[in-house]
């Protein structure tokens, strides 16, 4: 059994990869996420027992806690709305609980077209279509129409469904400092030198879920044009919470008809699974609908979901969304500004993703437990999800958090922190490995 000092110190990245057998190599991580779950320091497996801005989890040990919510990416607060769930039960009286084929056999009907064509009126693009999950969404984005010998460049910080994507895609993926367009161009700069013709596609978030910031398009769209690359955006967390309209950050910055892709995800402001698509160019899009293998090969959006997404849509765009997101900005500036006053340094800009600086693993782990126990359910994100020596609570807001119950949460992780490094004896950072 790995020692206590070990449980701290050791970070998830240390195993892997490894060589051997399946079951062989996998062993010592095996035993080092048991001996974290004993201790109450493995924070991936809360199972919830109920939702809301207060709620109800079961840890991984098999103790159940109660608390403030702040874990949710329910950025505007329609997972529960009562229109969203009257829409769900219209779909399954009368179109059944499943589409039982994929998008291009018969998958799409007259509600997914629908849909389809509201978003496109919503976002003022020329066409959109709907992927199963967000994750399917950015993946087909990418690799329906990049190939081995193109060049795709992006930001270090981009989510795991867009590298994964890229690096089965291309044989020269480069990455660039994270929102630093100075770097972009050096990088775009080399490649050009090298091949004037080579396809290039440069890719980031509208908004980062891990910092909580954006990137200053205003620049980023001309530099682009410059070098003559494509520009991807996923748009999966700004989408529905950000810009007068609810239309993201690429709304904010004007750029909503200039980007060449943009993928979004109908999980975070829309109350439901699924995503989409919308491309420029016609035969780019002919492209991702052909070879984007999650498009293609998966079972289409269902009834419950389809119709949720309308739902929510007609929400997101007319006078409750915008009531949602005015209350939602106030909490996000009282969060952040409560965070200040107890001495806690956040990341990033005002909005939904409030990502409080912790730095090392240990203590954020130890903080993890000891929140929860004191009754806040919050997510801490540690090395590798981040990168080394910055670990952070990344808090989620709603409009339904009012500001008596933040104030409550920030007390408690202030409170959490202190025992934390009461229990490391004040050594936090050799305790980190």
């Amino acid at each position: 059994m790995p020692s206590a000092r070990s449980i701290l110190g050791t970070s998830l990245g240390r195993f892997y990869p490894r060589s051997g057998s399946l079951e062989s190599r996998n062993a010592a991580m095996t035993a080092w996420v048991h001996a974290r779950v004993e201790q109450g320091l493995w924070p991936y497996a809360l199972r919830a027992e109920s939702y809301g801005p207060r709620a109800r989890v079961k840890a991984a040990g098999g103790v159940s806690y109660a608390g403030i919510n702040l874990t949710s990416v329910d950025y505007l607060g329609l997972a529960r709305h009562p229109r969203l769930a009257a829409a769900g039960i219209a779909a399954i009286e009368s179109h059944g609980v499943h589409t039982p084929s994929s998008a291009p056999l018969m998958g799409n009907g007259s509600v997914s077209t629908a849909l389809e064509s509201e978003l496109a009126d919503f976002l003022g693009r020329p066409s959109a279509f709907l992927c199963p999950t967000g994750w399917a969404a950015a993946f087909t984005a990418v690799a329906g129409v990049v190939r081995k010998k193109d060049v795709v460049v992006m930001d270090e910080l981009s989510h795991q469904c867009l590298q994964q994507a890229a690096y089965a895609s291309s044989d020269h993926v480069h990455s660039f400092r994270h929102l630093d367009d100075e770097h972009l161009e050096s990088v775009l700069a080399t490649v050009r030198s090298q091949d004037a013709d080579v396809a290039v596609v440069v890719i980031t978030e509208g908004l980062f879920s891990m910092d909580g910031d954006s990137p200053d398009f205003a620049s980023l769209v001309p530099l682009c044009r410059r070098y003559d690359a494509r520009l991807l955006v996923d748009v999966a967390h700004d989408l529905g919470s950000v810009g007068p309209g609810g239309r993201g950050a690429l709304e904010t910055h004007g750029v909503l008809q200039d980007v060449d892709i943009v993928a979004g995800s109908f999980s975070k402001c829309f109350g439901t699974n699924g995503g989409f698509v919308s491309t420029k160019d016609e035969g780019v899009e002919w492209a991702q609908l052909c070879f984007g293998g999650p498009f293609t090969y998966s079972t289409a959006l269902g009834p419950v979901p389809l119709a949720v997404a309308r739902e929510a849509l007609d929400i997101v765009r007319g006078a409750e969304g915008a009531e949602r997101r005015e209350r939602l900005g106030r909490r996000i500036a009282f969060m952040r500004r409560e965070a200040a006053v107890r001495g806690l340094e956040v990341y990033g800009q005002p909005s939904p993703i409030v990502s409080v600086k912790i730095g090392a693993s240990p203590l954020a782990r130890l903080a993890g437990r000891n929140a929860l126990e004191r009754g806040l359910i919050a997510t801490y994100l540690e090395f590798p999800v981040v990168k080394q020596g910055q670990a952070r609570f990344r808090l989620s807001l709603t409009p339904d958090h009012d500001e008596e119950t933040l104030e409550q949460a920030l007390d408690i992780l202030v409170s959490a922190l202190a025992t934390a490094e009461t229990e490391l004896g004040g050594d936090v950072a050799s305790a980190a490995s």
